[in-house]
């Protein structure tokens, strides 16, 4: 028997959490049993502030004089990662006659995933008319680059921003799955020169990821008191948010905008009465460490009266009314793996043509299947009501997004009734509908005051928000507060793929003289993908931006690689070794990569309409898998039984890889019209990079060069990787980017030390700055690079006897912080975003009996 139990804290979680495992076995001289069970509980946190929604202020049309990065919104929240784990295994192994042994084995895992934000957004509201103009820079700095629209590019270091958007967000992205994994194995080797092992395994997995999200918003949607910019009815602005009349009866008559009275006693109502009027004009410096926010505390116009700045109006519960519900970018899926593999052995008793000791050979078959559905929660609205042209219709309209700013008059499927015409008060016309009724955020909601936004955030005030718990299960909230939720498939993102693959290799072990041994060998794949995609229509669901699924369409992919390897020892001396290896690989893709399709977004266009501002292409099943030759060459010198020095040379020639891109296109807007060339996102076929460098380390035991004493108890081990590379894309400056994820330099330090019961670690790890993604903005290609990393970890063992060992660990413990930034040319960037993580420390036991 053995187990352990751990207890877990962070820094910012401030959670008790645990970790608990236990295994037990059994065993004669042929029969052995075992069984584990592990379950965990833990709370992760970190922080997050900056850019959302990346975009140029020229894109979409615009005609500034000067480009710069305008993004839909910056934000900045917390959020705590809970995660319960189980995990059960079992095992049987019996051996029977002639050297035969049989295997056979079960895991299953369990997941409950909760990942919780609460934060602030303040954006341009997606109000596609403004996303050049809504983020001016004060402070900035020509890139002395031109883009391809003939216009200098700028890097800045702090905005003037007319927010028209302040509103805290709550989301909970939750995620449930289970796994069956299941290997049966007979193995053969009765001491003889010949033995093999034959295998089945047999795997199914199931995710369902939902999503579900709150706003609070603080606007009261009035340009001045009693007139408002909501619906944007030009005749009278007293005409808001307009509801049904058992809604009106819910709220005071003071809550009427005005006295007009529909045909089945509809009214207007004051959304948000306790919402400020204008928008806040705030100043957003990115110039040093971290964002620095200021403004706040500027009075401005609203229903809490003269005076009050935008500071009261966060503080204030009574200002926030839901500005939406959501569940979006929900998941499903499922997949399959089996395989079915033959490995054989053959020793010789003299080397055959006087070189190889072994020959190993095998064949193996596998089939993975996925299918993933992406779908958003709809919920239906004013059953039993009337329609555009007054007939009553006795089902509603399904809407995707259950906001106060979207309102029911689409022809499609238009709810509302007849109201006398604000132009000519004779004549009655339609008036839709407003999705949402007016609801204040503690209405459904447990709210929090948040006042801590982590270390990455400041100028920025005290506010209310949802707690994220209130959607650990989201599907029961929609019900609970709109009666249903319903599935719409988002067809771009669902798909299946199958993934077939049969190989076979032969490799032989060799040996030449006494000083040099080595293998060589040759793998052959053969590989079938299939694909079914769904076929997007440019139109969306009304009240949404969920594109509608045309059809399927079918594809498939078919590919054979031949792959030779070669490793080969070279004993110089008991000290000095040589190692030198070459060998081709080829490394199918993630199957989303073959599977997405075409996903369409709009945004307001400020005039009551929508425009197409982006579109994702997240699959292609044409795209190759990532093929590479290695090269690799090494020299060991050992000092004694537990230090040595070597280096390593190594390069990489990628012949093909997948990677995030971006291009331009053009689909029609919801309206029919032809939209303006927005950006692409999608996976595009790279080729060309080079990966190369070199490894210098050491592993120093100082009981090799010590006699004695308490300092023959310490070591150091240590390697540093240098790392130029290269792939064919360019960055905006013109200047070939490095392989993606790659850093330059990299080095890793261990001070250690050990006696009979005693053991301490700390390790140092550090990575130099590397791209992580290339942006197309205003059609120029803008990458983002993580600046350099480091992280200091500790681990302490005691033994209190040889069945009993407590243990400490410390994982970030300088609690690092990841930056990233835009970069133009050498010396030309601009703050992007970071992330905080938490340190952390675990206290354990382990035992064994």
């Amino acid at each position: 028997m053995a187990g352990a139990i751990e207890g877990q804290r962070g820094e910012m979680s401030e959670g008790d959490d645990y970790v608990a495992n236990v295994l037990g076995s059994w065993r004669n001289d042929n029969i052995g049993i075992m069984a584990s069970v592990a379950q965990s509980n833990v709370n992760l946190a970190n922080n997050f502030s900056g850019v959302v929604g990346l975009a140029g202020n020229n894109d979409w049309g615009g005609s500034a004089p000067q480009n710069f990065i305008s993004p839909h919104g910056f934000e900045s929240f917390s959020r705590t990662n809970e995660r319960k784990r189980l995990g059960t295994s079992v095992a049987f192994e019996a051996r029977f006659g002639e050297g035969y042994t049989f295997v056979a084995e079960g895991f299953y895992a369990k997941l409950e995933d909760y990942n919780r934000a609460i934060g602030i957004n303040i954006s341009n509201r997606w109000d596609g008319a403004v996303f050049g103009t809504w983020s001016q820079p004060d402070v900035f700095e020509d890139t002395g680059l031109t883009g391809a629209n003939g216009r200098p590019w700028l890097t800045v270091d702090e905005y003037d921003i007319n927010a028209h958007w302040v509103n805290s967000f709550t989301v909970n992205r939750t995620n449930t799955s289970e796994s069956y994994n299941y290997n049966l194995e007979l193995k053969y080797d009765n001491g003889g020169k010949f033995t093999y092992e034959a295998r089945l395994i047999s795997a199914d997995a199931n995710r369902l990821s939902m999503n579900g999200q709150v706003q609070g918003d603080l606007s009261n949607w009035e340009y001045a008191p009693g007139r408002f910019t909501l619906f944007r009815n030009a005749d009278d602005r007293t005409r808001g948010t307009f509801y049904p009349k058992e809604i009106c009866d819910t709220f005071d008559a003071s809550r009427r905008s005005n006295s007009v009275v529909g045909n089945q006693g509809g009214c207007y109502i004051n959304p948000n009465p306790q919402g400020y009027g204008e928008n806040p004009q705030l100043h957003y410096d990115i110039s040093g460490e971290s964002p620095v926010w200021s403004g706040f505390d500027t009075p401005i116009t609203g229903g809490l009266g003269a005076g009050k700045t935008l500071k009261d109006y966060m503080a204030n519960l009574g200002s926030y009314a839901v500005g939406a519900f959501s569940s979006e970018g929900n998941n499903e899926a499922e997949s399959t793996l089996q395989v079915a593999r033959f490995d054989a052995h053959y020793t010789f008793d003299d080397k055959a043509f006087g070189l190889f000791t072994k020959v190993d050979g095998g064949i193996r078959a596998s089939k993975r299947d996925v299918s993933i559905t992406q779908f958003h929660l709809f919920s239906d609205f004013y059953a039993g009501k009337q329609d555009q042209n007054g007939v009553i219709q006795s089902a509603g309209c399904a809407a995707q997004w259950k906001a106060i700013d979207v309102v029911m008059d689409n022809p499609r499927c238009a709810r509302g009734e007849m109201v006398p015409s604000a132009a000519n008060p004779s004549v009655m016309v339609f008036q839709p509908y407003t999705v949402n009724r007016p609801t204040r955020l503690d209405q459904y909601n447990n709210p929090i005051f948040v006042t801590d936004l982590g270390g990455i955030t400041s100028g920025i005030p005290g506010f209310w928000a949802a707690d994220p718990g209130d959607f650990d299960d989201a599907a029961a909230f929609m019900k609970r507060v709109f009666g249903g939720a319903n599935r719409v498939i988002v067809p771009g993102q669902s798909y299946d793929v199958d993934l077939t693959e049969n190989s076979a290799y032969l490799a032989g072990d060799f040996e030449v003289g006494e000083k040099i041994r080595g293998n060589v060998g040759v793998r052959v794949i053969n590989t079938k993908i299939d694909v079914r995609q769904n076929v997007t229509d440019p139109t969306q669901y009304p009240y949404g931006d969920t594109n509608e699924d045309i059809g399927d369409v079918f594809d498939q992919n078919r590919y054979t690689d031949v792959l030779p390897s070669f490793n080969m020892i070279y004993d110089h001396s008991d000290k000095l070794r040589f190692r030198f290896a070459a060998a081709k690989t080829m490394q199918p893709l993630d199957l989303g990569s073959y599977g997405g399709g075409l996903k369409i977004n709009t945004a307001d266009n400020g005039s009551g309409g929508r425009i197409v501002t982006s579109a994702e292409r997240s699959g292609n099943p044409g795209l190759n898998p990532w093929r590479a030759k290695n090269f690799d060459a090494a020299a060991e010198y050992y000092l004694g039984r537990a230090s040595m020095v070597n280096v390593a040379l190594f390069y990489i020639d990628i012949e093909s890889f997948v990677t995030g891109g971006s291009t331009s296109g053009q689909f029609p807007n919801p309206d029919g019209s032809p939209s303006y060339d927005v950006p692409v996102s999608l996976n595009i076929q790279g080729d060309g990079g080079k990966v190369q460098g070199v490894e210098i380390g050491g592993k120093f035991a100082f009981d090799d060069f010590l006699d004695g004493g308490i300092l023959s108890n310490f070591g150091i081990d240590t390697n540093y990787t240098f790392s130029p590379s290269t792939e064919n894309r360019r960055g905006i400056d013109g200047d070939k980017l490095p392989f993606v994820n790659n850093s330059e330099h990299q080095y890793n330090l261990v001070g250690w030390y050990q006696d009979e019961k005693f053991q301490f670690r700390v390790a140092y790890n550090y990575r130099s700055d590397r791209v992580q993604g290339l942006a197309r903005l205003s059609n120029d290609d803008i990458p983002t690079y993580q600046e350099e990393t480091s992280y200091v970890d500790i681990n302490a063992t005691y033994d209190v006897n040889p069945k009993l060992s407590l243990y400490l660990n410390g994982s970030n413990i300088t609690g690092e912080i990841e930056s990233y930034y835009y970069q133009f040319a050498e010396g030309k960037t601009q703050f992007a975003y970071q992330n905080e993580y938490e340190p952390r420390i675990t206290i354990g036991v382990r035992a064994k009996w």
